[in-house]
């Protein structure tokens, strides 16, 4: 099942122990200080900080010049949840979410879905957002913390302009089918409206799952006629599933040259999304952390 999917740096910060990277964050230069913060997130999500580490990633999130720092900063703090941080990390958390700056947004949202599953308003909120990467989050941490809906999915769906929105509805929507038959009729012309294909291949693997004979249907008609590959791959599988088969036994007709589909960080869709960062912080061209992408 997918996830979120900034960029941490899970897996490449450094192996220094708690009070090292603790005193780290007081650094002056942003390098360090940024590195001191990646550390504690694999510290933090390998079995939580102290309280002391806790309030030096307060202050880093509030108040650090560096959009880097408070990103990460912020990844720890929803990581450590759990620890006796007090009121101070779940206020700091909250005040991520109105930072100037959208990756720092985007990451309040992941950390405020852990530090509060239960508090769906500001991830609705959040759905208001003029960043896509942060509503993207924002549907993603609706949908894992139950408090999304078919109804809402589908709203992200028909009207979001950002392709990462759109992806994610499309993914989790066969999850919240109260109405499967109006859920399949929607990602129905998903399938064969939408412009992205990474939307298109999520909206196939989702009629997959759901395998009524509609769906079915749509897989074979469209899906398995798309333009990308990447789709028609995505169709292949979702009909095998569908049909409870080898996807082997499936003709994708793959072996057929493709339009290359869109998706984020294609040039359909920065022409389509105007200025602004085309790409994910630190170039990632999907716009989600490493760590998110770890998680999935």
């Amino acid at each position: 099942m997918t996830d979120y999917a900034n960029r941490s740096a899970r897996g490449r910060a450094p192996d220094d122990d708690e009070a090292t990277l603790r005193a780290r964050l007081e650094a002056d230069l942003e390098r360090d200080r940024r590195r001191a913060a990646l550390g504690l997130i694999d510290l933090a999500d390998d079995g939580g900080l102290t309280p002391a580490t806790i309030g030096g990633l307060v202050e880093l999130v509030l108040a650090d010049d560096s959009p880097d720092v408070r990103q990460f900063a912020v990844e720890a703090l929803g990581l450590a949840a759990d620890a006796d941080g007090g009121d101070a990390a779940g206020d700091a958390i909250r005040a991520a979410l109105n930072d100037d700056h959208e990756w720092v947004r985007a990451e309040a949202v992941v950390a405020q879905s852990r530090a509060e599953p239960g508090n769906e308003t500001p991830l609705r909120d959040a759905l208001e957002d003029d960043s896509g990467w942060v509503r993207r989050n924002a549907v993603i941490a609706l949908s894992k913390t139950g408090a999304a809906s078919q109804e809402l999915l589908i709203e992200q769906l028909k009207t979001d302009p950002h392709s990462g929105v759109r992806e994610y509805a499309a993914d989790y929507l066969r999850e919240y089918a109260d109405d499967v038959g109006e859920t399949v009729r929607i990602l129905a012309a998903v399938l064969a409206r939408d412009p992205e294909a990474f939307v298109r291949a999520k909206a196939a693997t989702s009629l997959g799952d759901l395998g009524t004979d509609r769906a079915e249907e749509v897989l074979e008609r469209h899906g398995l006629n798309d333009r990308s590959d990447d789709v028609r791959r995505s169709a292949k599988r979702a009909l095998a599933t569908a049909r409870g088969v080898d996807p082997e036994q499936i003709d994708a007709g793959l072996d057929d040259d493709a339009a290359p589909g869109g998706g984020p960080g294609s040039r359909r869709e920065q022409e389509r999304q105007g200025p602004g960062p085309g790409q994910g912080p630190a170039g990632s061209i999907d716009g989600l952390t490493q760590g998110q992408r770890d998680r999935r």
